[in-house]
């Protein structure tokens, strides 16, 4: 196991009341202006030199991988920093070390005690994007510009001695079972602390529920500030869905009884699951949602991220970004930011292998026909536009196309059952439903034609009047 240099707390005031004075905020990096942010996680690695280009094109052909490696600032990351900021820091606000709230409820929960006073500031964020759009890279571009750990020792005058884990990060598994969640947290915890003490929880024959208490006892020494929990849409393939609600419903347990914030990063197949219970739903839009869509092709973004990475180019003709290589890259990627490295790279690597002179519209279509085959049929369906074709490839339909889908089925849904209710209230009692007559003697026949006067004649006989209107027999049964 590595042993991992923890960062030493040092502190600092922000001017904000509500931060000052919790050391678990005052030790995190400075809040950056955009300026800042776009200079830290921006990466942009040695583009080819001269004397690069004059190299054999096998070792060319190595230094292609370096566009992977490309990370270019955009608008949603901006908008990604300042949430992660926000969520780490607020988060805290309810566990002061040094408060008498935050002493109890850092205590194993016992039914008698409860959280002793401990209100949860913890929210949630949410990060949902189609397949290949950089969510993962964009957040672990953020993540490190905060310390995974900090050890503190002492707090001005007062002692403090205290690992403090700033975030977690961990995959869902590829089931969606709640041991696989269980073992991942513990092996991430391992990891970032450079220990190997907590991965053997998972290999014990403790019950699921004593793991998951575990995990929130440890949120709560460790003071957790965020724990990211990645490929979310994975909960989707847990049995019977058995799983999948448990671990819903123990994520909303920690953010609230451990007050840890949680990130939910996932592609929208993921969205689903939060549109049957309303306080999953209200608890995922917390910060509200962040969403890496696929870019339309006039996106000022697009023709900044395409010109930037335009600039690799290890063919060493540097031919210039015309409007119609433009219009190819996005008809083949169809927006999609991992589409256009992947054509990027494998269209540099066929000119430099063949001793072509340089990457033309031809050479894009050829790459795209012969070596992507596999993503022919998605980026078909992206491009046709067609939302009952892109339904096929659940991570690649747009949120707001997921979203629009999901309404329309629980309209239909609503539908088909207010039709079943009305048919089933239209049919007639069954004869087994209906009530059945009991049985008793013979009742007289009422005569059918009716009467112009139905007051009896204050002259005639009773008796000859009831007979006449049918009320009596000649020979009552009675």
């Amino acid at each position: 196991m590595k042993n991992p240099a923890f960062a030493k707390a040092t502190y600092g005031q922000t001017g904000m009341p509500q931060y000052d004075g919790n050391p678990l905020i005052e030790c995190l990096p400075a809040i950056l202006t955009d300026i800042d942010v776009v200079r830290s996680i921006g990466n942009l690695p040695p583009r080819p030199t001269p004397m690069e280009l004059e190299l054999s094109p096998k070792l060319r052909g190595h230094g292609v991988n370096r566009l992977k490696d490309v990370v270019i600032p955009l608008d949603i990351h901006l908008e990604l920093e300042d949430c992660f900021s926000q969520l780490i820091r607020y988060g805290y606000t309810a566990r002061n070390p040094f408060s008498a709230e935050t002493v109890r409820y850092r205590q194993p929960s016992s039914g008698s005690v409860g959280r002793g006073g401990f209100k949860s500031s913890a929210n949630i964020m949410t990060l949902i994007g189609l397949s290949g759009m950089g969510k993962t890279t964009a957040l672990d571009a953020i993540t490190k510009l905060y310390p995974q750990v900090v050890s503190h020792s002492k707090y001005g005058s007062k002692v403090f001695i205290q690992t403090q884990v700033v975030w977690l990060k961990i995959e869902c598994p590829h089931d969606g079972s709640l041991r696989g969640f269980c073992a991942a947290f513990f092996a991430s915890l391992d990891n970032a602390l450079g220990i190997e003490k907590y991965s053997s929880l998972s290999v014990s024959r403790s019950s699921v529920s004593v793991m998951l208490q575990h995990i929130s006892q440890l949120c709560k020494a460790y003071f957790v500030g965020a724990l990211i929990i990645d490929e979310m849409q994975h909960l989707n393939s847990s049995r019977g869905g058995r799983d999948r609600e448990k671990l819903l419903n123990f994520f909303v347990t920690l953010s609230n009884d451990a007050g840890v914030p949680l990130v939910y990063v996932g592609t929208n197949a993921m969205l689903p699951l939060f549109s049957g219970v309303l306080r999953n739903a209200r608890r995922a839009v917390g910060m509200g949602e962040i969403t890496f869509d696929r870019f339309n092709e006039d996106d000022p973004f697009w023709e900044h991220l395409v010109t930037r990475l335009w600039e690799y180019d290890w063919t060493g003709s540097g031919a210039p970004l015309t409007d119609n290589l433009m219009r190819t890259l996005y008809d083949l990627t169809q927006g999609n930011t991992d589409f256009l490295v992947k054509l990027l790279m494998l269209a540099q690597r066929h000119v430099i292998s063949e001793e072509l002179e340089v990457v033309t519209s031809q050479v894009l279509q050829h790459v795209y026909d012969n070596q992507m085959r596999m993503l022919h049929k998605p980026i078909e369906a992206l491009r046709s536009g067609d939302p009952m074709q892109i339904a096929d490839f659940e991570d690649m339909m747009p949120t707001k196309d997921q979203i629009a889908q999901m309404l329309n089925h629980d309209l239909a849904r609503r539908a088909k059952r207010a039709d079943l209710a009305l048919i089933v209230q239209g049919m007639p009692a069954s004869a087994e439903t209906q009530p059945k007559k009991t049985v008793g003697k013979a009742v007289a026949a009422v005569a059918n034609n009716s009467l112009e006067n139905i007051h009896l004649n204050k002259d005639g006989e009773v008796q000859a009047e009831l007979l006449k209107r049918g009320w009596i027999d000649d020979e009552p049964v009675w």
